[in-house]
């Protein structure tokens, strides 16, 4: 298990981004040859991408469970994005056209994506006591003081607004460990 970053965290995005949430549900759990093509695909199109960085995806998560099966992605662009889903040479587009052959509109297996393009500075994160996580390991995690300390202020929203916590029972963060080399 990673070891957790004991402070208040934020994550830095450097432009616009998008965060693709996908995945699958498990509809009839019998139908093994129906739905296990689509629980292996996900994982081999995650490492495809994760070793081509030119792909555009900055980092994935999976969040297994039954019947559904989620990931979540950070996308540099939609562009990097759409490429990726419709290229021939990659995982994806032959691992779709399969799964439309093989289960179609039946109802064994159902599939699901999300997409939500981000804008530069429109996005907040905290992570608290946490390992880097969600934004922070797709981004530059830094510590959440001064502006950065309240939802807020990570928006850039007008006037000061304090922490939503009462200030004597919220630790203050500590500083920014100093670089080494």
């Amino acid at each position: 298990m990673p070891p957790t970053i004991n402070n208040y965290m934020t994550a830095e995005m450097e432009g616009d981004f998008v965060v693709f949430l996908t995945g699958m549900r498990i509809n009839k759990w019998w139908k093994v040859w129906k739905w296990l093509p689509v629980f292996i695909a996900m994982p081999r199109m995650n490492q495809e991408l994760a070793k081509n960085p030119d792909y555009g995806l900055l980092h994935y998560r999976n969040h297994v469970g039954f019947p559904n099966l989620m990931v979540v992605q950070y996308w540099k662009s939609f562009e990097h994005l759409h490429a990726y889903a419709t290229n021939k040479d990659a995982t994806h587009l032959p691992a779709w056209k399969a799964l439309n052959r093989a289960v179609g509109l039946n109802g064994d297996v159902g599939t699901w994506h999300e997409t939500y393009l981000v804008k530069a500075g429109q996005y907040e994160c905290l992570y608290v006591n946490m390992p880097p996580h969600g934004l922070g390991n797709a981004g530059k995690p830094s510590v959440a003081k001064g502006r950065t300390r309240t939802a807020k202020g990570r928006l850039g929203m007008e006037g000061k607004s304090p922490a939503p916590v009462d200030p004597d029972l919220t630790p203050e963060p500590k500083p920014e460990p100093e670089k080494v080399g």
